[in-house]
This record gives C-alpha cells, sequence and structure tokens, in this order.
C-alpha cells in the first residue's frame, strides 16, 4: 500500500491541501470542525508526516550523519554507542555509514550525506585515505565536519582523537620505570600506513631512548589483524631474543596476543612485563596485573559529537587538533 499524503486527505474530504496541512498544524486559522475531520481521517487511513520533506522545506534535515571505517569487536561499538546518545539528546537523527576501510565508499558516503543533505558530520577516515578532499565541498557548503581517531594531522580542519604519541610513551616509560630489569623492550603495533600507529611508534621509540634501550632488528612489528598480532607475539616468545617487556598498541592486538599465552601456557607474571593501550574491559577479563593506558572509545565518541553540536550552534571554535584524556591505568586488577 502507498503512503497516504496530504493529498489524499485533502481529495477524500474535498478540500484545499494547504487547509489539511494547516488543520494538521492546528492552526488557528483553520475551524475546530475542519480539524477534527482532518485528524480522525488521518488516524483512519494511517496518515504519517514526512518529516524528511517537512526538515527539507525548513532547510533543516534533522540528521548527522558518521562515517567510520569498521565495525569491530572493540572501540568503534563504544564511540557509536556515545555518538548516538548525544545526537538523540539534542532531537537529531544519526545515519551511520560504513566505508569498509576503502576511500572509494568513503567518497560515496560522503555523496550521500551531501545528497540527503546531513547537517554535520563526523568522519574516522579509511587507512587509504592521504587528504580530505572529498569533504572539502561540504565544509565550503558551511555543513561542520569533524575528523576523528583516524585523522590527517596537517589537514585543515576540526580534528579530536588519543594523543598516541605522548600516551604510548607515558605507557613504556611507565613499564621501564618500574621494571628497570627489562631491556629487551618489543612492540607490536597496528597498521603502519595509519597516522595513529606512527604516533604511537614514535612515543614508543622516544621512551626507550629515554631509557637508553635500543629498539634492535626485530623488535617492533606491525599487525594487521587480531591474529597477525597473536602470530607475531608466538614468533617473539619463540626467538633467541625474547623480549622481557612487551607494549601492545590496541585491545584488538591484545586479544590475540592473550589467546597465543593461554595456547602456549605462558605465565606473564614472572616471565614478561606487558602493558596495552586500551579501552579497559579487555585487561579487566584476564586475572593478571596489566597495567594499561586507557583509550576510551566512548569518550571520544562524545567529544567528537559534543563538538560537532557546539559547531551547528554557531560557536567560535579555532580550528586544530583537540585531545582525549588518556589516563594511566597502574593495574587492571584494581577496582573501577
Amino acid at each position: 500500500m502507498s503512503r497516504v499524503t496530504i493529498k489524499d486527505l485533502a481529495r477524500y474530504l474535498n478540500i484545499n491541501p494547504s487547509t489539511v496541512s494547516r488543520a494538521l498544524r492546528d492552526h488557528p486559522d483553520v475551524s475546530a470542525r475542519v480539524k477534527e475531520s482532518v485528524q480522525q481521517l488521518a488516524d483512519k487511513l494511517g496518515y504519517k508526516p514526512n518529516f524528511a520533506a517537512i526538515n527539507l522545506r525548513k532547510g533543516k534535515s534533522g540528521t548527522i550523519g558518521l562515517i567510520i571505517p569498521e565495525i569491530a569487536t572493540y572501540f568503534f561499538p563504544n564511540v557509536i554507542k556515545a555518538i548516538e546518545e548525544v545526537t538523540h539528546l539534542k532531537g537529531y537523527n544519526l545515519l551511520i555509514l560504513h566505508s569498509n576501510d576503502n576511500i572509494d565508499r568513503e567518497i560515496q558516503n560522503a555523496e550521500i550525506c551531501a545528497r540527503l543533505g546531513v547537517e554535520g558530520i563526523l568522519v574516522s577516515l579509511t587507512k587509504e585515505s592521504s587528504d580530505i578532499e572529498h569533504f572539502q565541498e561540504l565544509m565550503y557548503e558551511g555543513r561542520p565536519i569533524v575528523f576523528f581517531d583516524k585523522i590527517i594531522h596537517d589537514s585543515l580542519a576540526y580534528k579530536i582523537t588519543i594523543p598516541g604519541e605522548r600516551a604510548a610513551y607515558e605507557a613504556v616509560n611507565f613499564l621501564l620505570s618500574k621494571h628497570t630489569q627489562c631491556k629487551r623492550m618489543a612492540g607490536i603495533l597496528g597498521d603502519e600506513r595509519l597516522s595513529i600507529t606512527q604516533d604511537r611508534l614514535s612515543g614508543f621509540n622516544r621512551a626507550l631512548k629515554e631509557h637508553q634501550i635500543a629498539t634492535g632488528s626485530g623488535m617492533v612489528h606491525f599487525a594487521h589483524s587480531s591474529i597477525e598480532g597473536g602470530e607475531i607475539f608466538e614468533e617473539l616468545w619463540n626467538s633467541s631474543r625474547r623480549p622481557d617487556g612487551l607494549f601492545l598498541m590496541s585491545d584488538e592486538i591484545l586479544e590475540g596476543v592473550m589467546k597465543k599465552v593461554h595456547q602456549l601456557k605462558i605465565d606473564l607474571r614472572h616471565e614478561m612485563k606487558l602493558i596495552v593501550m586500551s579501552d579497559g574491559f579487555l585487561p579487566r577479563l584476564f586475572n593478571l596485573d596489566m597495567p594499561y593506558i586507557q583509550t576510551s572509545g566512548f569518550e571520544l565518541g562524545k567529544s567528537a559529537a559534543n563538538l560537532l553540536f557546539d559547531l551547528l550552534e554557531g560557536q567560535n571554535i579555532p580550528n586544530h587538533t583537540f585531545y582525549i584524556d588518556t589516563p594511566l591505568i597502574e593495574s587492571s586488577l584494581q577496582k573501577r
């Protein structure tokens, strides 16, 4: 059955569509008798307002676009949850578009946002994105865009992310300061093409340099999945230069490593010191005194959404990169 329109109601009642429209909006120019007739017929035929058309006439869509590269087990579900909460509180709808870490899909998603007239956009870039040119037209039109998590640092745009260099430095510095016996520190990081990976690698190297520890050949590795992270760990564990300290840059890599720890029956309490950058949930699942730098997807999503709505409300905000807090949790065993 086709959608019942204002024109259909007008035809049934033999009145002007504009009268039906005013009656549905409880306009004072329309008599109470006509209003009652219109409302009764609307209820009988199941008429529903076309909010898209209403918003189009008002010049507002009431919709925020969210473009993300992946929907993984960790991090992004909490990002989405936070953004949805903020948009709902502000009375907006949320359009979620998945680029599957593909630049062509990301460009298509930007075009979808333009076509649907979203009022603002939140974007986490793909690993293939080297610029933000495909968002420029939307920005020129005055639609605010906030790039978060995976960003391009030197782009002229509003950006909010995790302070990767500083957070990784604090993680490794904490581990090496607490466990001075650690002399062979290894790191398993994510996709080397991403700015967030390079930031964390820089912090990792800075901490090692301050503690006068050489990274050495084969001590820094890049994993593109949880499985690959586990395989790299197994190779490190079985190598002649087994590390006594290990830095992991994400929950995804931690998952792969801990599966191998379980399979190989490794007692990390005595054989290797470990620190991770994590949302916090996964480290607390293991009965292990595991320190971590908290990188909250929920806080990042909430901060990005609030920044976008500040821009929508016309606040004058400097156009630069913002960072969320990343507290050091010294033990995953402590009560939260």
